[in-house]
């Protein structure tokens, strides 16, 4: 419980080490109760978002030249992206979301986690196109050609949630590994849901979440 008010409170998360030293536990269990909460901020089945919502993209990974040698040449040998793509939609004046888009279209992230009423806003990426057919309006900002802002259509609001999530990262997580990426997206969309209420009340809110339980063993378990 001490784990839980702490990891709620914070505005950017805190690491296992840190929790560690305040709760008197090993970085291991520090690292699984973090986890476990994180599983609690999550949304099972989360409503889909209405009205005018912002739809982005971000990609998290770091960037090859910075990493150790070892570590490049792992990602080398491999041939893949050591970049995820994650989806950021966001209803104005409502709830936001982060997701890891994995093997979906862009396409597909936005029918799951958007209302067919609503207007959605995005880039001139071209796996949005065709999005007007589907919903009550597709709006779109030209980002090439310095267009930021057309009317009611921009994409800064699920820009600047996108930075709640890498400010944690790299202040705060430092590393974040694929498998584990959805979980600091779900304690990210959550602490931007409950930011205007105070800190006893999301401690509150957050046990009445518990169901469930997340095992260490398939915690770590590979994939």
């Amino acid at each position: 419980m001490a784990a839980m008010y702490i990891l709620t409170g914070h505005k950017k998360g805190i690491s296992s080490l840190q929790l560690a030293r305040d709760l008197g536990v090993t970085q291991k269990t520090a690292w699984f109760m973090n986890h476990r909460i994180r599983l609690i901020m999550g949304e099972p089945a989360p409503p889909p978002l209405d009205n005018t919502v912002e739809v982005d993209e971000t990609y998290v990974g770091g960037k090859l030249p910075l990493m150790n040698r070892g570590r490049r040449k792992k990602i080398q040998e491999s041939g893949k992206d050591n970049k995820v793509a994650v989806m950021g939609l966001l209803e104005r004046d409502g709830k936001a979301r982060l997701t890891v888009i994995g093997g979906n279209t862009f396409k597909d992230v936005v029918r799951d986690n958007v209302k067919t009423t609503a207007v959605v806003v995005t880039d001139t990426h071209l796996s949005y196109v065709g999005l007007a057919k589907e919903y009550a309006a597709h709006l779109s900002v030209n980002h090439s050609r310095s267009e930021y802002r057309n009317g009611i259509a921009y994409t800064n609001s699920v820009e600047g949630f996108f930075s709640c999530l890498k400010r944690s990262i790299y202040g705060i997580y430092h590393s974040v590994s694929p498998k584990h990426l959805h979980r600091y997206c779900e304690e990210t969309s959550f602490r931007f849901n409950t930011r205007q209420i105070k800190d006893a009340d999301r401690f509150i809110y957050t046990l009445q979440k518990v169901e469930g339980r997340l095992t260490y063993k398939s915690l770590t378990q590979k994939t």
